[in-house]
């Protein structure tokens, strides 16, 4: 049985309106192959544009990393998304509630 694989969102430091910060990305393979055609989404209501990107192939085991950088332009409870597709695995989610703080 192959337990659920996700995303893990991770962000910076404290994230205030205005000010450039980043997200991280990760996604650890855990199946007994490689991914192949894998595309990751990353989207953030009120703090980013979605942005989509290729990776090509992931091999098993093997972790991928992808650091975003935006600006949050207003302060309150936001959310980012991210989600990943492949050949082989589809619709792995990761999702973070992050406070926006006024600058």
């Amino acid at each position: 049985l192959v337990h659920c694989p996700f995303l893990v969102l991770q962000t910076k430091g404290g994230l205030v309106a205005g000010k450039e910060t980043s997200v991280t990305v990760e996604f650890t393979n855990p199946l007994q192959q490689t991914l192949e055609n894998v595309t990751v989404r990353l989207e953030g209501p009120g703090m980013l544009r979605t942005i989509k990107k290729q990776f090509g192939r992931i091999p098993m085991n093997s972790t991928l990393t992808w650091e975003v950088r935006f600006i949050p332009m207003r302060p309150g409870l936001r959310k980012l998304i991210a989600s990943l597709n492949s050949d082989a695995l589809r619709h792995v989610y990761g999702e973070l509630n992050v406070q926006v703080q006024k600058p």
